[in-house]
């Protein structure tokens, strides 16, 4: 049974060409912290912890992206088809973070007062991690009813 705060995405395979491979890789849902961000995309298992960008560009031997759930995983109820939509909604989430990071701190890392914090918006911080929120939100939903699909279809 699937615990609704972490989500078995499936077994890795024994190259897939991360620090988990071979094993088991968990997804934890999105969480807001401190306040002020988004915290998610953390994947792993007991033994180590990443985030799910790392997946994002995962090359084989032959330097080709690993785009494809079947590329990565061993065995897993995400079909290809869900992994496109699930890496697509992550590639989205990060961007916002980023563009959400910049406009609250005013800068991506404010060295100078004055100088490098020119755009901080607390107003466009925020409504950039409300639009984040809608991402997170579709992503989890859509990789919780591909990892649960199996237990839903009778055989």
């Amino acid at each position: 049974m699937q615990n609704f705060n972490k989500i078995l995405l499936g077994k890795l395979k024994t190259d897939a060409g991360t620090c988990a491979d071979g094993e088991n890789l968990w997804l934890e849902k999105h969480n807001w912290d401190c306040g002020w961000y988004w915290g998610f995309g953390y994947i792993g298992n007991k033994n180590c912890h990443f985030h799910f960008d790392s997946l994002l560009y995962i090359k084989d031997g032959k330097g080709d992206v690993k785009y494809c759930a079947s590329d990565l995983f061993e065995s897993t109820n995400i079909s290809d088809s869900d992994w496109w939509s699930i890496r697509d909604l992550f590639v989205q989430a990060y961007a916002l973070r980023k563009a959400a990071e910049v406009y609250q701190h005013g800068g991506h890392q404010t060295t100078k007062a004055g100088i490098t914090d020119l755009i901080k918006n607390k107003e466009r911080a925020d409504q950039i991690n409300a639009d984040l929120a809608k991402v997170l939100d579709a992503v989890w939903g859509l990789a919780c009813a591909a990892v649960n699909k199996a237990a839903t279809v009778e055989v």
